[in-house]
């Protein structure tokens, strides 16, 4: 015989009160929807895991509300619509439409205000105390990230990012160089690490040696909260750099960096190659900024 999927108000309907799996699983998804995720914490038991398409590895309970808390922040305005149920054996399966509008900013991306409808499964199980203690939840992640990036270059908010910190260190101002870094960000410039403080040392440094300074992105790319850029700096030496007075002469080097992002945004490890060779040479008159530009 095959078994049947009801709507769950159907099902009330036809079976009579709802089963103890379909109020859990219906108390779930009202409190989700509610972003009132401490109180569903409380519906999980203490060894919850939960798998999902957006993550390679299982969520535990207290990443799990985390995730909650993140796309109530991103989608204000989100509904889980139960379509059909059905319950077994200590599981309960669930086919629904999850609807909402980003509006608030999603892993670290800013809002795209794109709706997003999508269809999806999800598969309960519960202990003796009725406590979920595994969740499965399957929908299409290409169908979802087309929807919320529709009309949107997926690169914006990263290059919005970079330029706003290759600006503030034109200006030679750190401190808002370092408003988009974390306090403990990481920074790596030729292979050593610095702290933020140094890196606004290493800021006001070339600013005091090329007054001039302007960094520019060439190529950008992003993915996995990690963006990867190309570029160039330019500026004429008419300061002290290095301990070494000022040349006069025009610089225009090549520059790659690699920013890891957090879900806020924020860097917190950043990694900056320059070629320095090119760097020296130029200063010290053997190669010309203009041939650079040429070659």
């Amino acid at each position: 015989m095959k078994k049947a999927f009801f709507p769950i108000n159907l099902a009330a309907v036809f079976f009579g009160s709802p089963k103890t799996g379909e109020k859990i699983v219906i108390d779930y998804f009202s409190k989700v929807d509610a972003g009132e995720i401490e109180v569903v914490g409380k519906l999980l038991s203490e060894g919850f895991v939960a798998v999902a398409p957006f993550s390679p590895v299982p969520f535990d309970k207290q990443g799990w509300k985390g995730v909650g808390y993140g796309f109530k922040t991103a989608f204000p305005d989100m509904q889980h619509q139960l379509l059909n149920y059905f319950e077994k054996d200590g599981k309960v399966a669930v086919q629904g439409l999850f609807k909402g509008t980003n509006t608030g900013p999603n892993m670290g991306n800013p809002a795209t205000g794109n709706a997003v409808e999508l269809p999806y499964i999800s598969i309960f199980e519960f202990d003796d105390e009725e406590k979920i203690t595994s969740l499965n939840i399957m929908f299409d992640q290409k169908s979802f990230e087309a929807q919320l990036m529709a009309g949107i270059n997926p690169n914006a908010a990263a290059e919005a990012l970079v330029n706003g910190i290759m600006r503030a260190a034109d200006a030679g101002n750190g401190d808002a160089v370092m408003s988009y870094f974390t306090p403990d960000a990481k920074h790596y410039f030729g292979g050593v690490a610095n702290s933020n403080e140094e890196l606004k040392m290493r800021v006001a440094g070339f600013k005091a040696a090329f007054p001039d300074i302007h960094r520019t992105i060439e190529v950008l790319s992003f993915g996995n909260n990690v963006v990867t850029c190309k570029g160039s700096v330019t500026g004429t030496n008419t300061g002290m750099f290095m301990g070494k007075p000022a040349t006069g002469n025009k610089i225009n080097v090549s520059v790659l960096g690699v920013y890891k992002i957090n879900n806020e945004g924020k860097v917190t490890e950043a990694w900056v190659e320059m070629d320095t060779a090119a760097l020296m040479s130029q200063l010290k008159g053997e190669t010309l900024a203009a041939e650079v530009v040429a070659n």
